[in-house]
């Protein structure tokens, strides 16, 4: 190879890499960002490690209401984990973070009047946003 081709060859091979670091910077922050902040709303505003275990196993306090499956190992979609955060799971101790969740049938096409007995409980934390439950979702 000439020296006047390596130097294109390595002028294309810098200006490739510079330009893959400017296209991915911007967007590795942001992705860790919401990573952050999904994680913060895991183990602190939601307290879903408390059923759930710190890192999603199952394995959480003992004095929480029942042994919560493992998110490691769920074949729920990531709609189907949003829908659970927000509506919980009728007839179980799995709470709803969403506190409009059963004011209308957004949540399983059912409503608290025809669920009865059998709406989910409420959080023992706090209710979540739909942005702050999608947020924890993106931490499963």
């Amino acid at each position: 190879m000439t020296s006047s081709m390596s130097k294109l060859v390595g002028r294309r091979a810098a200006a490739s890499a510079v330009a893959t670091l400017v296209l991915m910077s911007p967007l590795e922050p942001a992705r860790a960002q919401d990573v952050s902040f999904g994680d913060r709303l895991y183990h602190d505003k939601a307290d879903c490690q408390f059923c759930r275990g710190a890192n999603g196993d199952g394995r959480g306090d003992p004095r929480s209401p029942g042994k919560a499956p493992n998110l490691h190992q769920t074949k729920l979609t990531r709609d189907q984990l949003i829908e659970v955060i927000g509506c919980g799971r009728p007839a179980s101790e799995m709470p709803h973070f969403d506190k409009y969740a059963y004011e209308d049938k957004a949540c399983y096409g059912l409503s608290a009047v025809e669920l009865g007995k059998n709406v989910p409980p409420d959080p023992h934390s706090t209710p979540l946003t739909k942005r702050e439950i999608q947020a924890v979702t993106d931490t499963c």
